[in-house]
């Protein structure tokens, strides 16, 4: 890969260090990354579009001497990323809000603003997995339904709200947590959907990690940002558990202990709680479709 890189882009690293499936380096005191492409070309060509309308937003996409962002190595393709802004800092829910950008093309092969039909896929999918292979998994089959329902109405919630007018945004295919500025500005991870789409991501995994997440909400509706349809989409989105699916996932792979699905489990009532809770704080800002099992309002 060091040859790739001095061929290609003229530049000649002193250490290249392997990062999984993709490689980093240091030169003159800043920090690249060789990324591994793992997603369609036609993607990446969305995603180019994105960044040159907002190119002090993201890692910078460098250009090899072909006038192309894509290298080829090993039968693979990589895209060469210039950080822009060390990557360990953490991003918080305000970095979140702060860095949102409105992105209108709902043609887009980057859209995801269907979330009945993606969920609905994601589900057909995941039973089929079940079905094959978690017979030896004594979590996943004790759970997997409860997950399954939840889900169900999330999309039966989204299929009410009609979100066709919404204003769509730059967003993330997949939050983390932490979540540091390496991911949370890799242009590769790019997608085009509603503006709470990485409001939720984070206030959803950052529930199972600390003890405080609805101070962070109380922060959030202060500024008063959202569409009562965005509210609506916001807990929607908070009620979906790609949590438990993105982990159960992993297991089925082989990637992950089964043991990892318990700190979701464990806490089901705690996040019926926490969903009981961002309701009637919604609900004091517009009007809310109720789940009547979920909410209780007394």
């Amino acid at each position: 890969m060091k040859n790739t890189i001095m061929f290609n882009y003229n530049l000649t690293p002193q250490e290249l260090l392997v990062e999984g499936d993709d490689y980093s380096f240091y030169l003159d005191y800043e920090k690249f990354y060789v990324k591994r492409v793992k997603r369609p070309k036609e993607d990446l060509e969305e995603i180019k579009k994105i960044v040159s309308k907002y190119p002090k937003d993201f890692h910078k996409i460098v250009v090899n001497r072909f006038s192309s962002i894509y290298t080829s190595f090993e039968g693979n393709e990589y895209v060469l990323l210039k950080l822009s802004t060390p990557e360990h800092n953490e991003v918080d829910l305000n970095d979140i809000i702060v860095a949102q950008k409105e992105y209108v093309d709902k043609n887009s092969s980057i859209n995801r603003t269907k979330w009945g039909k993606l969920w609905e896929e994601k589900i057909d999918y995941l039973e089929y997995q079940v079905s094959e292979l978690a017979t030896p998994h004594k979590i996943i089959s004790g759970s997997f339904s409860y997950y399954v329902g939840l889900a169900e109405n999330a999309i039966e919630y989204f299929n009410l709200l009609n979100p066709n007018d919404a204003k769509t945004f730059v967003s993330r295919r997949r939050m983390r947590t932490p979540e540091y500025a390496l991911d949370y500005y890799d242009p590769l991870d790019l997608v085009v959907d509603y503006r709470v789409r990485d409001i939720a991501g984070y206030l959803k995994l950052e529930f199972f990690n600390r003890d405080d997440v609805l101070s962070d909400v109380d922060a959030f509706l202060n500024k008063d940002i959202l569409t009562p349809l965005e509210y609506n989409l916001l807990f929607c989105r908070l009620l979906y558990p790609s949590y438990y699916f993105d982990t159960m996932q992993r297991v089925l792979e082989g990637n992950l202990n089964e043991d990892e699905l318990l700190k979701y489990i464990e806490r089901v009532d705690d996040y019926e709680k926490f969903l009981n809770e961002i309701f009637l704080r919604f609900s004091k800002k517009c009007s809310m479709i109720k789940i009547d099992w979920l909410i209780k309002t007394s």
